[in-house]
């Protein structure tokens, strides 16, 4: 039985969700970025052009590359996924895997060849190894070795010492405070992490999940604050205002806020596939670090999706294994898992040197064009 390669536009939103949640119940390599919400937001901001790719047998929906294509006066670039790098390439089930694998991979391919594409690059699926699979349909193109940090949430491990103050609300009136022993199921963390907890809670440190335009205002904030101490790339406020939007948020991103003595002094947001939930804006005030906010703030997350019954917890990459952001989440309990990123240019190395450093970064922001270490 053949495989045949389409592009998936929007009137298959039902089909393409249906085939996520149920590749879900099997595969932690399904993560929120692949849903059409994400590819919606992206498109509102402009990152590039969908080329969403479905896989069929017999009619059936049986794989899944989404990608985008960004286009500039210097050339064409394709990215699956760009935005942060966040993991993609192909979502499939066992059933005619190589198959499949094959057939996307050198449709996306094909496709980066017509449009004589600066660069294609491709990121391995989260919890993905077989990357037999991309050499085949790939051969020849450069690799790009990287690690991402995660952990299970599903051991059922428990820290009686460890106590949270939670109020959680639904987008309606309703609100529970719980502040008890955790009973919850709970890989226990390391020392320094039940320390801080207990510290926060002694000083009275709260956390919410209620979401309102005065806090997401807030949030954001305090986001980019924390991006221009530390100098890392900001989110534009639109991708922050659109993943908080009242249909989103309970289904596909949770947000939660840190106060102490009524002002927020921290937040973050999970972006959630049904299986894994994804690490996505962490932020807490400068001032504020002492009373650990964030520590606070990824307990209530962690505990919320443990109750939901989400697996797995996607820390995403880290600057490196010596950063402060690595450490931190090792203490945690993360551990790393490899992914690769294959990438080939059809326009030549001489347009990326030509583009150079600057170039790459000022017509291609968002995307993964090509390693500056070796152009």
């Amino acid at each position: 039985m053949s495989v045949t390669v389409e592009a998936l536009h929007g009137e298959k939103d039902d089909e393409l969700i249906a085939f996520l949640d149920e590749l879900s119940t099997d595969s932690a390599s399904v993560l929120g970025y692949h849903y059409p919400f994400y590819r919606d937001m992206l498109t509102t901001l402009e990152v590039g052009e969908p080329i969403y790719l479905g896989a069929r047998c017999e009619g059936k929906l049986v794989g899944y590359l989404p990608a985008l294509m960004k286009k500039s006066p210097a050339g064409v670039v394709i990215g699956s996924l760009p935005y942060f790098g966040p993991n993609a390439g192909v979502l499939c089930g066992n059933e005619r895997c190589e198959q499949v694998h094959s057939a996307l991979l050198e449709e996306l391919a094909q496709r980066a060849r017509t449009v004589n594409a600066i660069s294609c690059a491709i990121y391995t699926p989260f919890q993905f190894g077989d990357f037999g699979l991309y050499e085949k349909a790939l051969p020849r193109w450069e690799v790009v070795e990287r690690f991402t940090q995660y952990q299970r949430l599903d051991a059922d491990v428990r820290d009686p010492a460890a106590k949270s103050r939670v109020e959680f609300r639904d987008g309606g009136s309703n609100s529970t405070i719980v502040e008890d022993e955790v009973s919850a199921a709970r890989t226990v963390p390391g020392k320094g992490i039940r320390y801080d907890l207990r510290k926060a809670q002694r000083l009275g440190v709260t956390v919410s999940s209620e979401v309102t335009t005065e806090r997401m205002a807030t949030f954001f904030s305090i986001y980019e604050q924390n991006c221009h101490e530390f100098g890392i790339p900001l989110k534009p406020r639109t991708a922050v205002e659109w993943l908080g939007r009242t249909e989103l948020v309970g289904k596909h991103t949770r947000l939660y806020f840190a106060f102490h003595e009524g002002e927020m002094i921290g937040g973050l947001m999970m972006v959630w596939s049904p299986k894994v939930a994804s690490y996505y804006i962490p932020c807490s005030l400068t001032e504020a670090r002492s009373l650990q906010p964030s520590t606070v703030l990824i307990d209530a997350a962690m505990t919320e999706a443990r109750e939901q019954g989400i697996e797995f917890w996607n820390w995403e990459s880290s600057p490196g294994r010596d950063s402060g952001v690595y450490q931190f989440k090792k203490k945690w309990g993360a551990v790393e898992s490899e992914y690769r990123i294959y990438i080939q240019t059809f326009a030549g190395q001489d347009r990326l040197r030509e583009l150079g450093r600057a170039g790459i970064t000022r017509e291609f922001p968002y995307y993964f064009v090509w390693p500056f270490d070796r152009l």
